[in-house]
């Protein structure tokens, strides 16, 4: 089951606050069709915060790239807990348009290996997270997080975090 099918995305262009709980069927977010697809991030969604809760079957946040179609460039704000079975959340060109991010809140998903898809480079070097800056991140929150292996680049600091246990555990 998908919240967003792709034949609905531009209807939701003035979207700022998705809060989706305690959807047992849900496994995508997001369905992303080739053919809503544009050369350059068109940043139709206006989305300020975004809260994925109770999710046990969620598998993507997207089901493919949303390269193209939607950019994250106002989101502020993502609290993600409970979602089993997702073992990624942004991938590398989603990444890259989370500047205004100052909050993310990520527990209890017993799955999540990397908060920023590590994927491959394209012809334009797009793909990789290696450029990603959380200029404005001021909070974030990692817990119950048995599976997560990856690093944050920070304008000024590199924040890297390997396999937490299974208690609280904040940066």
């Amino acid at each position: 089951m998908c919240i967003i099918p792709s034949h609905l995305l531009s209807c939701f262009h003035n979207l700022e606050e998705l809060k989706v709980e305690d959807c047992k069927a849900v496994q995508v977010i997001f369905s992303i069709n080739d053919e809503n697809r544009v050369t350059k991030s068109s940043g139709i969604f206006r989305l300020k915060s975004l809260y994925l809760k109770n999710l046990p079957e969620l598998k993507d946040v997207w089901d493919k790239d949303p390269k193209g179609i939607i950019g994250l460039k106002v989101l502020k704000k993502m609290e993600v807990s409970r979602c089993d079975c997702l073992t990624s959340l942004f991938s590398a060109s989603v990444a890259k348009d989370l500047t205004r991010l100052e909050v993310l809140e990520v527990t209890e998903c017993k799955e999540l290996s990397e908060i920023f898809k590590m994927d491959g480079t394209d012809e334009e070097g797009e793909g990789t997270t290696q450029d990603l800056v959380l200029g404005r991140l001021i909070s974030l929150t990692l817990e119950e997080l048995p599976r997560l292996n990856y690093s944050i680049h920070c304008p000024k600091q590199q924040v890297i975090l390997t396999a937490l246990p299974l208690r609280t555990s904040k940066v």
